[in-house]
């Protein structure tokens, strides 16, 4: 949902992270030359480099403090697929093959490097066969609250145990998030379809094969230069089986309560809603972690905050950091007014998109035409103006934000509906209504789903005005906590939920990771659907097909034809193209951003003071 995110594979995959690196987001204190929308003079949207607030010293010790609004979907990194999950629980205690490199340069933020693998995967000639080796000394942490796993804390991490974090992705009890960008695997499906019934865990995925305990050869059934990024989800991560596939047997996972670390802090304590608390891994070798540290002694994150007191407590210094909180509206000018503020705020492009979804399962938005009326019917710069306006992010006029080589239609080269300034055309939303047989409206009741946090609901009521203007005058708007709306409501079709403001950030920098969780027929699920839409057409999965397949220019084209039929079929609205308002105390040591995570990549941070 989230997120979710080579650099020396193909020429295709090199093109897509300098675009998705350039636009990646931009940073802090320190150095002149902040465009006059910038929040500070440290925050440069053009800048290729982020600053560093707190200085690159870093004192060994000391306990940072996050605040929060919501809770994370699960603990279970199979399971998990929320940007609060991937960016701060997901970077600090889950290791896998490959990650992201922990350079302040932008652009290289967005390139893998090796984590528990020794080396990037290794391709054949077509780029359907992967094969990586383990590093030596990687070791297997606590789980939950400290306790350690006989046969398993403190044992080596093999290939069997990765090759069975694939295999839980396609068991029931699991609820994963994103199987679909698995499911090329040889043997995959089958063995999804043996275990599709739940219970013990029948057979094994054919294509992983594990011919010494060192290494893992993923074997697929169609080219995807982009392995390497795939096998640096947290889903990937190594899973103990002979600890785990007994909580799998069950009805609903066991795993998700106690979780094995591999990264530098496991989870001491979790209460749902109200608080973690994250220590030192004593499992975890810097020797083998190139690209994270354990400076802190121990990480305090609070939650249920509101928004604008999320924000006050981390501008005040009583906390570090913000999980999911960042400055809007008046809050937002106050930073803009007050040096100190806008200082520790740091304010870039995020490779994310905001939309209104409609599912075409539900009348009238089974009709292209009503989908269509809608986009022109809504006020896009309204819903961006109740957020805080430009700073917050600008108009969109498709789905893939401009970070992607698949987004050659921003701005005013590609305007499917309405119109530049993002106002609404009234006239034209009720002649495409009267086209569809709507002339006087559609009356009947729709449920609508989303966020509770301020503006939303405000936007919820923009949305209703916009609406009824066109004939649509019947909506059931219910609000709730993030991510409840998402795990209890939207991920779950059938709760028919008609409408729903979402946002979708990338799980790793190519279009892929857009266009596949939210459009692919197989990406519909029963439970944890990110095809929020249900959008099932057979001409698009076979597009994205042939784009996953592609190279250089051809493939570039591709997904740009994608995105542009995609937003045309209209089961979007998409309104705003992020940009990030993070704020971080003072106390903060070699505080940066990082693009990818779009956070401060806190596991190389120290608190002092």
């Amino acid at each position: 949902m989230k997120k979710a995110r080579f650099w020396k594979m193909t020429a295709l995959l090199a093109s897509l992270m300098l675009l998705a690196a350039a636009c990646g987001g931009s940073s802090t204190s320190g150095g002149g030359g902040a465009p006059s929308s910038s929040l500070g003079k440290g925050i440069n949207v053009g800048a290729t480099e982020s600053n560093v607030l707190g200085g690159t010293k870093v004192t060994q010790g000391g306990t940072m403090k996050w605040a929060s609004i919501g809770d994370v979907d699960y603990i279970d990194p199979a399971a998990a697929y929320t940007v609060s999950y991937f960016n701060t629980i997901g970077h600090g205690t889950v290791r896998s093959l490959t990650t992201y490199s922990a350079s302040t340069n932008l652009q290289a933020q967005n390139t893998a490097v090796p984590d528990l693998a020794t080396a990037l995967g290794k391709a054949n000639a077509d780029n359907t066969q992967w094969t990586y080796t383990l590093k030596d000394g990687v070791k297997y942490g606590p789980a939950v609250g400290g306790k350690n796993i006989p046969g398993v804390t403190g044992q080596p991490i093999t290939s069997g145990d990765i090759k069975y974090a694939i295999e839980r992705l396609f068991r029931p009890s699991v609820g994963a998030g994103y199987p679909f960008y698995f499911t090329d695997i040889k043997g995959a499906t089958a063995f999804e379809a043996a275990n599709k019934n739940g219970g013990p865990m029948k057979g094994q995925i054919s294509g992983i094969e594990t011919p010494n305990d060192k290494t893992v050869v993923f074997n697929l059934t169609k080219a995807h230069g982009d392995w390497d990024f795939r096998m640096a989800m947290p889903a990937t991560g190594p899973v103990p089986q002979k600890y785990a596939q007994p909580l799998d047997d069950q009805k609903v996972s066991g795993y998700q309560q106690s979780p094995i670390a591999t990264g530098p802090y496991y989870i001491d304590k979790y209460v749902p809603k109200e608080e973690f608390i994250l220590k030192p891994n004593p499992d975890w070798s810097q020797s083998t972690d190139d690209q994270r540290h354990q400076y802190l002694d121990e990480v305090d994150w609070k939650e249920g905050f509101n928004t604008q007191v999320c924000v006050q407590k981390i501008l005040s210094n009583e906390y570090d950091m913000g999980v999911d909180c960042a400055p809007t509206g008046a809050q937002l000018q106050k930073v803009v007014q007050t040096p100190d503020y806008k200082s520790r705020i740091f304010n870039g492009p995020e490779p994310c998109t905001g939309s209104l979804f409609m599912s075409t399962k539900e009348k009238p938005f089974d009709n292209i035409k009503v989908r269509q009326a809608v986009n022109d019917a809504i006020d896009r710069q309204n819903l961006i103006k109740l957020l805080g306006g430009p700073l917050v992010g600008d108009i969109a006029t498709s789905i893939l934000p401009p970070t992607f080589n698949g987004n050659g239609f921003a701005g005013t080269d590609y305007v499917p509906f309405g119109n530049t300034e993002g106002t609404p055309e009234v006239a034209k939303a009720k002649a495409l209504m009267k086209e569809a047989g709507y002339a006087d409206g559609f009356h009947g009741k729709l449920l609508v789903v989303g966020d509770s946090t301020d503006p939303v609901p405000a936007q919820f009521e923009s949305i209703r005005q916009d609406l009824k203007a066109i004939g649509i005058d019947n909506l059931n708007i219910k609000t709730l906590p993030y991510p409840d709306y998402y795990t209890n409501f939207v991920g779950i079709p059938a709760k028919h939920v008609a409408l729903g403001l979402t946002n979708w950030c990338q799980d790793f920098p190519a279009p892929d990771s857009f266009i596949t969780p939210l459009f692919a027929g197989s990406s519909i699920l029963a439970q944890g659907n990110s095809n929020y839409p249900l959008l099932d057409d057979p001409s698009v999965n076979s597009a994205i097909s042939t784009a996953q397949g592609a190279t250089g220019s051809e493939a570039a084209s591709d997904w740009q034809t994608l995105n542009k039929k995609i937003t045309e079929l209209g089961v979007y609205v998409p309104y705003r193209w992020y940009k990030s308002r993070l704020p971080v105390s003072d106390r903060v040591q070699n505080a940066y951003y990082h693009s990818y995570y779009e956070q401060i990549d806190w596991v190389n941070a120290g608190v002092g003071g």
